[in-house]
């Protein structure tokens, strides 16, 4: 009797998905809230960003077990040190849950993933490919997010700055200035304008929390902007009009960027086709007339000849695309 005809075994391998899928939902929804009230509460000791902090640590204290779990998982990420690096990608990404809860949900999808569709299907390659997507797919996602995030954040930065500029001249102090400044921007930059304001609030130096901020972010330019403030405040000056220049000069640069983007469009298009044309036309080919390509899927010369081609696809790929990569 298969798996799929079996109830007991459906309705087993259902629940756990169903409890994975729970758990996840509640840790982004809670950890979305807490993100939220850290955003918006102005000043620390407001009772109502208190307690929607507290929602997610809730939770946890109201399940020993999901609790117990997440401890096991911290003490375990944190001897290895791998707790350090994926709270660091966390906080580029603006995703307010702990290391531990998302290691524990990753290596949870991880087993249950692939089993409930092995228990399912039946079938090996849907069951490796249900492993592969379970296991890159949230490191993959997380790193989109940063640099998506990133992105949004480093456009954002030039007007943040002649923002900034103009309101010193027109006489505020540089908290003052970085006050109104994360009111008027959206996310990510007024985020995080409202955490270094929050911080300063509570008694740290300006340049301490920017640089933080610059470290949590991991933007060049913004990391940039931060040293020429520090010097700045050590040498003396017209902060106002420092602030004009690194606006312009991250302008100019992102003008430039774009031009070698359009220059270099057709080298990129070209290592693109390089990739998708072959194994799309041997795609078509093989569901047009499958015995003619069966040999090359069944006999050892075969495969062989699949993976000197993706050898050779994958070395021209790379070797274009560094060709046509230029920093700028």
């Amino acid at each position: 009797m298969s798996a799929v005809s079996s109830p007991v075994v459906a309705l087993l391998i259902a629940g756990v998905a169903v409890g994975v899928g729970v758990l996840v939902a509640t840790l982004l929804r809670l950890g979305g809230d807490r993100a939220d009230a850290l955003a918006e509460a102005p000043i620390p000791a407001t009772r109502r960003g208190d307690r929607r902090t507290r929602r997610l640590d809730s939770v946890l204290d109201a399940s020993p077990v999901l609790r117990r779990a997440v401890a096991m998982t911290a003490n375990l990420a944190e001897r290895r040190g791998a707790l350090g690096s994926l709270e660091r990608s966390l906080r580029a990404a603006d995703v307010p849950v702990r290391p531990a809860e998302v290691m524990l949900v990753h290596a949870v999808a991880t087993v249950v993933v692939p089993v409930a569709t092995l228990g399912l299907t039946q079938s090996m390659g849907k069951t490796i490919f249900a492993l592969v997507l379970a296991g890159a797919g949230p490191p993959f996602a997380l790193r989109f997010m940063t640099k998506r995030r990133q992105k949004k954040f480093g456009a954002q930065l030039p007007d943040a700055l002649t923002t900034l500029a103009g309101s010193l001249r027109a006489g505020r102090s540089i908290g003052q200035a970085m006050e109104a400044v994360s009111r008027e921007m959206t996310d990510p930059m007024g985020r995080e304008l409202r955490k270094v304001v929050a911080e300063v609030r509570l008694g740290r130096t300006l340049h301490d929390t920017l640089a933080d901020a610059a470290e949590r972010i991991n933007s060049p330019d913004f990391r940039w902007a931060v040293l020429a403030m520090q010097i700045q405040a050590e040498v003396g000056g017209n902060l106002a009009e420092l602030l004009d220049q690194v606006a312009a000069t991250m302008r100019e640069r992102s003008r430039m960027k774009g031009e070698v983007k359009a220059l270099t469009a057709e080298g990129r298009a070209s290592a693109m086709m390089l990739v998708v044309m072959v194994p799309a036309l041997g795609g078509v080919m093989a569901v047009m007339n499958p015995t003619y390509m069966k040999p090359m899927f069944t006999t050892s010369l075969g495969q062989i000849l699949l993976g000197v081609c993706a050898v050779m696809i994958s070395s021209g790929y790379f070797w274009m695309s560094r060709m046509v990569k230029i920093d700028v």
